[in-house]
């Protein structure tokens, strides 16, 4: 699953020096019947139709960044002050890009490091 994966890439980089705690609101989005199909199918969808649409049997952007929001929200009850690593795929990403840097959700997509060919080791967010 995505969340064991992500799991798996944080502890490939940093093993046993902080805790690891897996969390489902980090999940990469439900494509639901296009979960694993091509990108020349899924893209236009994301970046159209299926912002507030939820994807056949899925769930929408909306519905992403709904849960990254709680999840903000629970790093604000529980880290606040602290430094905290996130271990994430795509819609999570652009879900914080929307959330803490203001950006709406075309601007998000349309700047993507993977369109934009911009990857970096990594992205600071700051909760306020």
């Amino acid at each position: 699953s995505d969340l064991e994966r992500a799991h798996d890439s944080a502890r490939l980089a940093w093993g046993d020096m902080y805790p690891i705690i897996p969390d489902a609101r980090l999940r990469e989005c439900n494509y639901g019947s296009l979960n694993r199909a091509s990108s020349g199918i899924v893209e236009p969808m994301q970046e159209d139709e299926c912002i507030t649409n939820k994807f056949p049997q899925g769930e929408s952007y909306e519905d992403v960044k709904n849960r990254i929001a709680d999840f903000i929200e629970f790093l604000k009850n529980n880290y606040d002050g602290k430094h905290v690593a996130i271990v994430a795929h795509k819609a999570p990403q652009l879900s914080f890009d929307v959330l803490l840097c203001g950006k709406t959700w075309h601007e998000a997509l349309a700047t993507d490091w993977r369109k934009t060919k911009s990857w970096q080791p990594g992205w600071e967010y700051f909760i306020k």
